[in-house]
């Protein structure tokens, strides 16, 4: 029975539990669970049940074989969640600000940027501090995201997506391209730009649904009524643009997503009607403070992305 009266304050709650707790909701298991923490099982169990009572509120559902958390468990886990998060990232903070050379700064990034841009401002960054370690992550779109939620990263690089919990700051529109085989646009007479409708009326190579750009173009084409055949799907820019070269079909993307030097026997062309852009920023979870030497190269990074919006490309 949920007695939520039981408790005014923490002082009847041993915070040492809300780890254990946090680790039981992830593995779905007291065996799992007790396993990772190095503990025997009913240890685990019983440390459950010593929060439970101190809480006044069933946090599991137990069976047999399932173990299912309850609405009062579901809302202690996310704000655990975050509590537990936003605590080690003070512990950093406070390490960090002894020493601002020290340190150890994560990033999430589209591996598009981390390509193109990303080792020349790495290399700014540790010349003039040696001693911060700096791992990068290079995941697709919405991967960067869960980096972030599961504290793997400082903050990510990559296309704006919609999500409450994320703060998107400091970031471009890239218009969306097509890269089209030469004899179609001697034959058709496109000139530096392609309708949406024009494009979709040929074979495409793009890449996978789960990516931002093909949703981008599904979603106009929803929008407009149209419909349209992928011939082939890729993961990196570089082999949609060889299969544009060979003349298989439109390879679309921006210029930041591949080298537009290695277009051949193709045209291109900046997709309008409607024109379509990739958005592309800073990312950060909301309510955190970046520790200092993840500060710093976040203002790095942040130069250089809003330093390009200014350049349009150029058919």
């Amino acid at each position: 029975m949920i007695r939520p009266e039981a408790i005014r304050d923490l002082n009847h709650v041993n915070l040492k539990l809300i780890n254990t707790f946090v680790c039981v909701a992830d593995f779905g298991s007291f065996h799992a669970a007790a396993k990772a923490l190095g503990r025997s099982q009913s240890a685990i169990s019983m440390q459950i049940r010593e929060l439970e009572a101190q809480a006044g509120v069933q946090l599991f559902l137990r069976t047999t074989r399932h173990l299912e958390l309850t609405a009062a468990g579901k809302m202690l886990l996310d704000q655990a969640r975050t509590s537990i998060s936003s605590l080690s990232m003070t512990f950093r903070h406070i390490q960090e600000d002894i020493d601002f050379r020290r340190g150890h700064v994560r990033i999430a990034c589209s591996p598009t940027y981390a390509a193109a841009r990303l080792p020349y401002i790495i290399k700014t960054f540790k010349d003039a501090f040696p001693g911060v370690k700096v791992s990068i992550g290079e995941y697709k779109s919405a991967e960067i995201l869960n980096a972030l939620k599961q504290d793997k990263a400082d903050f990510g690089v990559g296309p704006a997506l919609s999500d409450p919990g994320m703060v998107f700051e400091y970031g471009r529109a890239e218009p969306l391209l097509a890269v089209v085989p030469e004899e179609w646009v001697e034959s058709e007479g496109y000139a530096g730009t392609i309708s949406l409708d024009a494009v979709l009326s040929h074979p495409l190579v793009m890449f996978y649904p789960n990516t931002v750009v093909h949703q981008i173009i599904s979603s106009a084409a929803e929008e407009r009524g149209l419909s349209f055949a992928v011939e082939y799907s890729c993961i990196q820019g570089e082999t949609l643009l060889a299969f544009a070269n060979a003349g298989i079909g439109i390879a679309v993307l921006t210029a930041s997503i591949a080298n537009l030097s290695n277009v051949r026997d193709c045209k291109v062309l900046r997709i309008i009607e409607p024109e379509l852009h990739r958005h592309f920023t800073m990312i950060t979870r909301k309510g955190i403070i970046l520790p200092p030497a993840a500060k710093h190269l976040y203002g790095l990074i942040a130069q250089d992305i809003t330093s390009q919006s200014g350049r349009p490309y150029e058919p």
